[in-house]
């Protein structure tokens, strides 16, 4: 009998799409990259030699690794090498965590050594102003992206070298936020961030691929062995992310499955699209003979509903006129040629869309797409992420249209900031995963890292739980009829996500490329109100064993 590189025993087993009955299987033996055989522990136990690695399960659950569908990798990894403030609970931790970066990085006070990061959040800063950054940090020009990446703080330094001041005008789609002398207040949301950009120094390419190997890393540490890069293209000041991918699956560095998605900009016409269209050919082709599947496209409908910029079909609650509906970044026109034309060359469409106007719109031009150009059997899966407002008349439609939920889980809970703009009746009626479901449409998960947090499981609690992980008694609960149940979830977050994003199974099964888990807990015998307490203890990517949770125990305990 040939013997494995590696078997695992011991495991309450969950396939993919379901949990194996008890005692039809409970180990697996992988060689060569694959799965080689499942079964009980004895047969698998046959397949061990005097090389084999060994792993007991302890009785927690073996699955397919985790798969991303809607992660920004590149940026998050570049910020986790920056100036990082996910890690702040108050304004004071995040004023410490800029003053900490700005005394550590080498600088010689010249007005092109800029400080970059991002991760503050809203909860702790509604509207930040460029004066607390210039006592902090006063003669180096500071950009600050907030957990949304919709928003940029920065101070007066950065503000005088982009040339903003009182008499700059308001961008399409963008916002300066102002004092009452019309002088900026370090404040800008959506396009106006781009001013900004304009003048950062750029990231490199070597920036972006050290970026992405510790993303990499940190993602297996949560046992996603997968993702979709969900922008590749010029992007809040980061530059289009595919040569970094290219290099690293070249030079074998990227063992992750991954793939991307082109990015749309903001603002297209109608006279865009045939160019766009035929450079997205091109860059299709240049990626993918470099093994980088890149056959999506991603357009923003629309912004978010805590900025007043998702697309609603009534009026938000604080802008009660007829033009206080939020903004689409593409016209319905231009989205629905756009669509058409993509759809015909096999590009997957992955919209973002969080206001219902928004998502009426995006199923709307991918109605006309399919209608048009057919569903073809093997054609593109299209998604929506986000769909944090779905009207009810068009839950159906997902079904009808073969249209995906890409859904950020994490977000599906009680939202004080999000009952002020839209009122308590339409935040109620948000992030209906189960009228999806039972609609006919097919569910993926994913986390927008750096947004939120990338743990899957900070993610299928609320699926399941429609509480905050970190604090459900204290947020309370979104509407529980709209729950996933606990293999929904997980099939969404494996197989689903696979399947939509790197056109693979995500199961676990004989003869498939070894990407799988393995818990510290059977989340299945576990109250499912503490599901945000499992953790990952193995992360194998295709038949390697890349992350141990012991083992990192012991490097750190060493250390």
């Amino acid at each position: 009998m040939t013997a494995a590189d590696i078997v695992i025993h011991s495991a309450s087993i969950f396939d993919g799409t379901k949990r194996l009955p008890d005692g039809s299987a409970t180990a697996v033996a992988i060689r060569d990259h694959r799965i080689l055989s499942l079964g009980t522990d004895g047969q698998i136990r046959a397949f061990s030699g005097p090389n084999t690695t060994v792993l007991d399960a302890q009785g927690a659950a073996l699955l397919p690794g985790f798969v991303d569908a809607h992660i920004h990798a590149a940026f998050a990894g570049v910020e986790r090498l920056g100036c990082d403030l996910t890690g702040a609970t108050t304004q004071a931790e995040t004023y410490q965590l800029i003053s900490e970066y700005a005394q550590s990085s080498t600088h010689d006070s010249s007005p092109d050594d800029w400080i970059i990061g991002g991760g503050w959040s809203h909860e702790l800063f509604e509207h930040p102003a460029r004066q607390e950054l210039d006592a902090l940090v006063p003669n180096r020009p500071i950009a600050l992206s907030d957990a949304g990446h919709h928003t940029l703080w920065v101070n007066t330094a950065a503000l005088k070298l982009a040339g903003i001041d009182a008499t700059t005008p308001e961008p399409a789609n963008g916002t300066i936020h102002r004092e009452p002398d019309g002088y900026p207040t370090g404040y800008l949301n959506e396009t106006a961030t781009e001013l900004i950009n304009a003048v950062i120094p750029p990231v490199s390419d070597q920036q972006i691929a050290a970026g992405l190997r510790n993303a990499q890393e940190y993602l297996w540490s949560l046992g996603i062995t997968g993702w979709h890069e969900a922008i590749l293209g010029n992007f809040a000041g980061y530059p289009d992310a595919s040569p970094a991918y290219r290099a690293l699956i070249d030079s074998g560095e990227l063992s992750s499955k991954v793939s991307g998605a082109l990015w749309i900009p903001r603002g297209l016409t109608r006279q865009d699209i045939p160019d766009l269209v035929h450079d997205f050919i091109r860059r299709r082709a240049s990626n993918v003979a470099a093994g980088f599947a890149s056959s999506t496209a991603k357009a923003m409908v629309d912004g978010v509903p805590h900025g007043g910029t998702a697309a609603l079909l009534e009026p938000y609650c604080p802008y009660a006129q007829a033009d206080g509906t939020g903004e689409l970044h593409i016209q319905p026109d231009v989205l629905t040629e756009l669509a058409t034309a993509l759809d015909a060359e096999d590009f997957a469409l992955h919209f973002h869309v969080m206001g219902d106007r928004g998502g009426r719109v995006a199923l709307d031009a991918i109605e006309t797409a399919r209608r048009k150009n057919g569903i073809r059997g093997g054609g593109p899966r299209h998604h929506l992420a986000h769909v944090t407002m779905v009207h009810h008349d068009d839950i159906a439609r997902f079904g009808a249209l073969g249209v995906t939920a890409n859904i950020q889980a994490l977000w599906a809970t009680p939202d004080a900031g999000l009952i002020p703009m839209v009122g308590q009746d339409r935040a109620d009626q948000s992030y209906l995963f189960r009228a999806m479901v039972d609609s006919g449409a097919d569910i993926a998960m994913g986390s927008d890292w750096p947004v939120s947090s990338p743990d899957p499981w900070d993610a299928i609690h609320p699926a399941v739980n429609r509480t905050h992980p970190a604090a459900p008694a204290e947020t309370g609960t979104l509407d529980t009829k709209q729950a996933l149940g606990m293999e929904e979830a997980l099939t969404a977050y494996t197989s689903g996500s696979s399947s939509l994003v790197l056109s693979s199974s995500g199961r676990l099964r004989v003869g498939e490329r070894a990407d799988l888990l393995v818990t510290d807990r059977d989340p299945f015998e576990l109250d499912q109100t503490r599901l945000a307490e499992v953790q990952n203890r193995f992360t194998i990517v295709n038949g390697e064993l890349v992350y141990s949770s012991e083992l990192q125990q012991h490097a750190a305990q060493k250390g």
